[in-house]
This record gives structure tokens, sequence and C-alpha cells, in this order.
């Protein structure tokens, strides 16, 4: 799927520059994991196909986020967006905390 929207500063610097290895702001594990979590997003067709890497936890955050996806980075932090399965996009990209 095509990215069209990054919320976050951190993860747009990996999403435009995808050879990239680090980032101020995240430690090396997190960078590591969020690449290979945006090399995913970006050749999915359905959000279901982020189920395949248990470790992530792919889940949807319906209904209080509808088309809002979550995956686990860190113990703390989750990579969400928002799915457009029919425009084939995702959009809202961030890294937060939000529990």
């Amino acid at each position: 799927m095509k990215i069209v929207s990054v919320k976050d500063k951190r993860v747009k610097a990996l999403v435009e520059n995808p050879g990239r290895t680090s980032v101020k702001g995240l430690d090396a594990l997190e960078t590591r994991k969020i690449v290979e979590m945006i090399a995913a997003i970006k050749v999915m067709t359905h959000p279901n196909q982020l189920r395949a890497i248990p470790s992530w936890k792919a889940h949807d955050l319906a209904p209080s986020r509808p088309d809002s996806w979550s995956l686990v980075v860190t113990r703390n932090y989750r990579l969400t967006f928002i799915v457009h399965v029919e425009r084939q996009e995702v959009t809202v990209l961030d890294y937060e905390d939000y529990h």
C-alpha cells in the first residue's frame, strides 16, 4: 500500500529515506522494528496480512478508531495507521503511546 501521510516526524524520516538506519529520538531496536513494519505495510494488500508476524500483535482499533490498525514496537509504543483498502493507501502513520 502507498503511505500517503505520516504524523510522527521520526517515522516520516524513515518512510522518506528507506535505507536510513538511525533517527534522533529512536533507539536502534525501535528504528529496526519500524523500518521492518514500514516495509511490510508497503507490500501488503490487506492489513490482516500483518497478523503473520505474531510479535507485532497487529490488531484493528475499532470501534473507537474505525479503519485504524496498531502494531507493537515496544512495550508502551505502537505504530498506528489508518488503512483505506479500496484505495490501497495508508494515512496518519504515527508512533504513539495510546494506552
